[in-house]
């Protein structure tokens, strides 16, 4: 029996799992059935099941693929940006032009949610999504301490804080679109995200950031009020 070349066994690989993040988009995680996925990539069943033992794995190899397809385009469209506030909008913009499938398939706002479903039991899916929040943030530092070096953005800026805040805002647009379902408007989305960017760069002619006091913390329960207060635990018991 011939031996198969690791350059054919890659190939293979990486056939099935185009195949299933196009599965996965048009049915969702739940609906998609390995079977959806053999008739989408030609192969047969045991083809399949050699490079990957089931749907979960098969699921995350996909979201991988998809968050390095997502970086290469993303990468492709900064270098158009002739500053880094072009640049930061350029990010904003490609970020919502995800968020729906122009083909009507589920978008990246459904596909997320049901990452983050998932992943408070699933140590593989969280797993995934911190390489995912990662890549971001190494992208989203970079353009930060860009404009932190051009003058485009304070130099007393935070770049690590900034860049996570921001992607939480970003990650929060997206909930806030399933939400929105039919009344979700994309130029909404967007005049959102900018709100936060434009006093950001506004700011860069300020010598310091305004002093801001935190409050103290105090842990709070749905279920009972103040959750530090014994008399407070012992009414939910």
């Amino acid at each position: 029996m011939p031996k198969v070349s690791a350059a054919h066994e890659q190939a293979v690989r990486a056939r099935i799992v185009d195949a299933a993040v196009h599965v996965f988009a048009e049915k969702g995680y739940h609906a998609a059935t390995m079977q959806d996925v053999v008739r989408r990539s030609g192969l047969s069943v045991g083809a399949i099941y050699t490079y990957f033992s089931g749907k979960d794995e098969l699921f995350l190899a996909g979201c991988d693929l998809s968050n390095g397809v997502a970086m290469g385009e993303l990468a492709d469209r900064l270098v158009r940006g002739r500053t880094v506030v072009d640049k930061l909008a350029i990010a904003i913009g490609f970020f919502l032009d995800a968020v729906d499938d122009p083909s009507g398939a589920p978008g990246m706002a459904s596909v997320m949610v049901s990452q983050w479903s998932r992943a408070e039991q699933e140590p593989e899916v969280r797993a995934m999504l911190n390489r995912r929040r990662e890549q971001l943030m190494g992208a989203g530092q970079l353009l930060i301490r860009e404009g932190i070096a051009s003058g485009e953005l304070p130099s007393w800026i935070d770049a690590e804080a900034i860049t996570a805040g921001y992607l939480l805002l970003m990650d929060g647009l997206l909930l806030w679109r399933i939400e929105q379902g039919d009344g979700y408007r994309r130029d909404e989305a967007e005049r959102r995200a900018f709100a936060v960017l434009a006093p950001m760069v506004a700011a860069s002619a300020a010598p310091a950031p305004a002093p801001i006091r935190a409050a103290p913390e105090r842990p709070w329960s749905v279920l009972g009020g103040p959750a530090s207060t014994s008399q407070g635990r012992s009414r939910i018991a």
